[in-house]
């Protein structure tokens, strides 16, 4: 029930008093919605284990009040496209978080996780698309693509975190010590929203890729159970004397040990000679690897595969000198002569550090 509706002639729209509205209880919607804020605030900080029944009792509480209080603010339309922050009060601001808290604490529930991921990201969307039609918050900026430019932006976003968690730790400080301090009360829901944009706008990057990996373990479960999987029989000396039954995949017959390894019935250890001969050659045999050919049926078969190349023609003739060509003649004379200086400038084995010398 509305108790008190104000007109401003000025926007000729109603002004709802959100503090002075109830609907079934006796509890007003900014009380519900402050008692929420302060239960998830404690439960962040709890130390009680997430799956304990305790803390899952209080995780349903907390839903259930957010609910309540968002069920009364669709009831009211509170929110439109056409206004801006300027056109609501400070009570009314802050009911634009019901949406982002609803998405973290969902997050805590158990059951089916592809489920809660999906109610979380859908409660982070309305928040956000409401956040941009008030123009609370801008625009994601492009990803840079040099990694470099993307860390720089990653620590930027951080320290702008850092300083709206320390302005608003001081803000409410403020609000503890004086009660009448609508401006300060004011600037603490604005700072708190935006600050709440660039968490939700991170943690949705991270529901996106665990509800990838949440759909992937489903579906594997699903595959499993329409398929159950046969028992892993490899490590028995006996897994070819165990036969399953294709409908149960139960073995049928007895198998010859249990899991302890003891025998349960009679067995041989090799049906065939040929495998007693095989199992005898693989226990009685040099710890180092043996050639299996000679190194004639190497070159033939890597003949076969035409990695050897085979054939040609002669070699060619040095090429004589005619002892009648005297240019010729001292043309090789010189030729041998700088051959010689080139070895005695540089002996065998020079240049080289412990090698060859000679």
């Amino acid at each position: 029930m509305v108790k008190l509706i104000h007109i401003l002639h000025a926007g000729e729209k109603k002004k709802l008093i959100v503090e002075n509205w109830s609907c079934k209880s006796d509890i007003s919607l900014g009380a519900r919605f402050t008692r929420a804020q302060q239960q998830l605030k404690a439960l962040n900080t709890s130390t009680l284990a997430s799956n304990s029944t305790e803390y899952q009792t209080k995780v349903s509480e907390i839903v259930k009040q957010l609910e309540i209080c968002l069920e009364q603010v669709d009831k009211l339309s509170l929110f439109s496209s056409n206004e801006t922050t300027e056109d609501y009060s400070t009570g009314e601001l802050k009911l634009l978080l019901i949406h982002a808290y609803l998405g973290e604490v969902i997050q805590k529930q158990q059951g089916s996780r592809v489920q809660v991921l999906e109610q979380a990201r859908s409660h982070y969307s309305k928040f956000l698309t409401l956040c941009k039609e008030l123009e609370i918050s801008e625009a994601n900026p492009r990803e840079p693509r040099d990694a470099g430019a993307t860390r720089m932006q990653k620590i930027e976003r951080y320290k702008q975190m850092r300083t709206m968690e320390q302005e608003i730790r001081q803000l409410e400080e403020h609000l503890a010590q004086e009660t009448d301090m609508e401006q300060v009360e004011r600037e603490h829901a604005v700072k708190l929203i935006k600050l709440k944009v660039y968490q939700v706008e991170d943690d949705e990057n991270l529901l996106a890729s665990e509800l990838e990996m949440a759909r992937q373990m489903e579906q594997m479960k699903e595959r499993d159970t329409r398929e159950p999987a046969k028992p892993d029989t490899s490590w028995r000396l006996d897994e070819h004397s165990v036969k399953l039954d294709p409908r149960t995949n139960q073995p049928v017959a007895l198998p010859v040990f249990n899991d302890k390894g003891q025998p349960m019935r009679p067995f041989v250890l090799t049906g065939r000679g040929s495998e007693r001969q095989e199992i005898r050659d693989r226990v009685f045999r040099p710890g180092w690897a043996l050639p299996t050919m000679s190194v004639d049926e190497y070159l033939q078969q890597e003949k076969e595969r035409g990695n050897i190349i085979s054939g040609g023609g002669k070699e060619p003739e040095s090429k004589q000198v005619d002892e009648d060509d005297y240019e010729a003649l001292d043309a090789e004379t010189m030729k041998q002569r700088e051959w010689d200086d080139f070895k005695d400038d540089n002996p065998r084995g020079w240049g080289n550090r412990g090698g060859n010398r000679g």
